[in-house]
């Protein structure tokens, strides 16, 4: 047998060793030690760090706005995106961001207007690239206003400012949106601008909102805690959790099956930085394997390695092999979470869920 083979089997096998013992169990993999209680903190101890080390941190996140305070449209996940299949340069370990909600803060604007209007300054994230961008929505929410029983027009400016050669840029359109909404949500695609922005590597940026319409002296935004406009950038990294099939574990089964496993952020005291979900199923497997020779017939990639090391190795030595029920396949975890600079972000971890559980 090639010596790369073994080589890599081995270096495989103790790169997946943890990972097998907390999200799999049998004789060979759990120490027969540990009582369930144990087991199950294990495991959960271990979906934690996986969480953090995917997230690219080392602890969790401080953060000084509190959750329950966001504005009711992220609260309650409306801005969740849904899209296309993962990519193939997608890297299978560290979760990729699949939007990020930035909250602008009412500023003063160098220039003034006919129409009543508002400024919001707000801060492009730094780990965002201008291909990656798919679509940017500007969200507020829109007050009475005594002229609401006709559309208002809005019209979106990128406010007047000195850029970073000390040039004086004027305050130029860039969006404009009629709302038939008396008090409600609105919502304006701004994705071109920004990747313009993005482009140019400026991070500091103010929007004129200005409404053409209406009555008030002062633009309808509200900045209460709950309505407080922000900004949504979608990227192109959506995905679809594909679910495979698995023999679920069940009060009479003793074969190799997949056992729930309910990890609920709010027990762990990770409500006040994860917005959603509450929590997910990551499952485990567990139950009894047949003979490594059921094994070495079974047709995966690991089973491959597995047979070809079974059949290089001497007979006597073949009866130390002894299968353990473990994850063969995984699907990845939506999370949308406030980090320290207090922007919410989307992003997907890959191999968060066991989805098939098998013999190996």
């Amino acid at each position: 047998m090639d010596p790369r083979v073994i080589v890599f089997f081995l270096v495989t096998a103790n790169m997946l060793s943890w990972e097998l013992m907390v999200m799999g169990a049998c004789a060979n993999c759990v120490n027969g030690e540990l009582t369930v209680k144990e087991l199950t903190n294990a495991r959960i101890e271990y979906v934690k760090q996986q969480i953090l080390k995917k997230l690219r941190l080392s602890r969790r996140p401080a953060v000084a706005v509190p959750v329950n305070s966001l504005p009711m449209p992220v609260a309650e996940g409306q801005t969740l995106s849904a899209g296309a299949d993962k990519p193939p340069e997608f890297d299978d370990y560290y979760g990729r961001t699949e939007q990020k909600i930035i909250f602008p803060v009412e500023g003063e604007c160098l220039t003034t207007g006919r129409y009543p209007f508002i400024c919001l300054q707000f801060e492009l994230p730094p780990d965002v690239e201008p291909e990656e961008v798919t679509v940017v929505e500007l969200w507020f929410y829109k007050e009475r206003d005594p002229l609401d029983e006709y559309n208002q027009t809005f019209v979106i400016s990128e406010a007047a400012h000195w850029d970073s050669q000390q040039q004086f840029k004027k305050t130029k359109p860039i969006a404009i949106k009629e709302t038939d909404v008396g008090e409600g949500w609105v919502r304006v695609e701004l994705a071109w601008a920004v990747r313009v922005w993005l482009e140019g590597m400026e991070r500091l940026h103010t929007l004129h909102v200005a409404c053409r319409t209406c009555q008030l002296r002062r633009a309808p935004l509200s900045f209460h805690e709950k309505h407080r406009p922000f900004l949504v950038l979608y990227t192109k990294y959506a995905g679809k959790r594909r679910r495979g099939r698995t023999l679920e574990c069940g009060a009479t089964t003793s074969e190799c099956c997949r056992e729930p496993l309910y990890v609920s952020f709010r027990e762990l005291g990770w409500d006040d930085w994860i917005i959603r979900p509450a929590g997910y199923h990551a499952y485990f497997c567990k139950g009894s394997c047949a003979p490594i020779s059921a094994v070495s017939q079974a047709d995966s990639y690991h089973h491959n390695i597995i047979r070809k090391y079974f059949y290089s190795v001497s007979n006597d030595r073949k009866a130390e092999f002894k299968p353990c029920c473990a994850p063969t396949t995984f699907s990845s975890l939506q999370l949308l979470y406030m980090d320290s600079n207090n922007t919410v972000t989307q992003k997907t971890l890959p191999n968060m869920v066991v989805e098939s559980c098998g013999c190996m």
